[in-house]
């Protein structure tokens, strides 16, 4: 089965909104094995919006909508289904739904008339129950086999109404489910090139996340047995082809892995951050358990700050400049005499060159990368934190030196 999402109103098209809804149908499509065809915003505009949806007509089995169930003029999305699946004859008041505009309006009739468009359907339509707003959705059927899916654009409203509502007319054809393996240090070319990434049953899919590379292992099956099988069977390639590039395949964040790996060997984390300005402690603060690993970090941002706390030397600064592997060995040395954590991170760079070097001392031993980063300023910095958690989780695991070839 397929199904074409639409999210109605101008609203989105000018940016004023972040269209959310989308993003929540197609996930509940996934998991109840129906393929989505397509996802596309239309503004407040009956000719496109109606184009649009009869273009979709007995191409795919369901029409699924957000928005445009409103009570003024510009909301059109249920007047033109209507007109799609040629129902206006069959138009009347629904008086339970009426009756429900007048209870939502504490009684008050005038209010209720004023929005009785909301209480309008066919006959022959599926009223979708809204108990936090006063749009009811509804599900209509055109000649050609299309069944329209009408929900109101509030997110909060939407989602209850699908979840209470549409869930039950949405055909569960197959299991489908999604596990993501979380990649350090490889772009997707160089995954690419590391294994095939046009398999199928089940399928493998790069992409690039705030986190950094992520592979999507996805499968579709009769069976919750035999689609778990096919994740596992994807899971288990990525490990083969990838090794000690595969940072987690369970749904954590990279710094989580961190902690565990800490937390073990009753380990502790310092951070020194000059470029990163903070990012690398703030990352592992913000998860859970962060507190038995971590005791203290320090954003060395000038070189003055530099030399005061982790005493880089001035001499150091002037003849290799703040931006280079000496000054970063010397922040290191620094970060365990102030405070004799096992693992120290350190981070120095340029944002608006992408020039960066990240260090790590772990239990004594010294590693340094030197990084050339894509981006705008705050992307470099993202990127820097990702590359120095990616390589202490490796060098932790033992697996930096023997398998990564830098």
């Amino acid at each position: 089965m397929k199904a074409q999402i639409f999210s109605i109103g101008t609203e989105i098209l000018l940016g004023n909104i972040t269209d959310t809804n989308s993003q929540f149908i197609a996930r509940r499509l996934m998991e109840n094995g129906i393929d989505l065809y397509k996802m596309e915003t239309i503004g407040d505009n009956e000719k496109r919006l109606y184009n649009a949806f009869k273009a979709c007509d007995g191409k795919v089995d369901y029409v699924i909508s957000s928005g445009g169930l409103g009570p003024t003029p510009d909301d059109l999305t249920k007047e033109v289904a209507i007109k799609v699946c040629d129902l206006v004859s069959e138009v009347k008041v629904d008086e339970y739904s009426y009756n429900k505009l007048i209870e939502y309006f504490n009684g008050n009739e005038e209010t209720a008339k004023a929005n009785i468009k909301q209480a309008k359907f066919p006959t022959s339509a599926i009223i979708l129950n809204n108990p936090i707003g006063t749009a009811p959705g509804c599900i209509m059927e055109s000649s050609l086999g299309t069944k329209y899916i009408l929900m109101p654009g509030p997110p909060n409203e939407m989602k209850t109404m699908f979840n209470n509502e549409v869930s039950k007319y949405i055909n569960k054809i197959a299991i489908m489910k999604s596990k993501n393996a979380k990649i350090g240090m490889l772009g997707e070319w160089d995954m690419a090139r590391r294994m095939d990434l046009n398999c199928t049953h089940p399928t493998i899919s790069p992409y690039i996340t705030d986190e950094g590379p992520i592979l999507r292992v996805t499968a579709k099956g009769n069976s919750e047995e035999s689609v778990d099988k096919e994740l596992t069977k994807g899971l288990d390639l990525i490990k083969k082809n990838l090794g000690a590039y595969v940072i987690t395949t369970e749904d954590i964040p990279k710094e989580k892995v961190l902690i565990k790996l800490l937390k073990e060997r009753k380990e502790i984390v310092s951070t020194a951050e000059s470029i990163t300005g903070g990012l690398i402690a703030s990352s592992i603060i913000d998860v859970s358990g962060a507190s038995d690993v971590i005791n203290e970090s320090y954003v060395t941002y000038s070189n003055d700050v530099k030399h005061k706390l982790l005493n880089v030397s001035y001499e150091t600064i002037k003849e290799y400049t703040v931006v280079s592997e000496e000054v970063l060995l010397e922040m290191l040395d620094g970060l365990y005499k102030l405070t004799s954590s096992n693992l120290c991170l350190a981070s120095t760079g340029y944002a608006h060159t992408g020039e960066v070097y990240i260090g790590i001392l772990y239990n004594g031993k010294k590693y340094t990368r030197h990084l050339k980063l894509n981006g705008d300023r705050n992307r470099v910095r993202l990127r820097a934190k990702n590359a120095i958690i990616d390589t202490a989780i490796l060098i932790m695991r033992g697996d930096y030196e023997s398998n990564i070839g830098f």
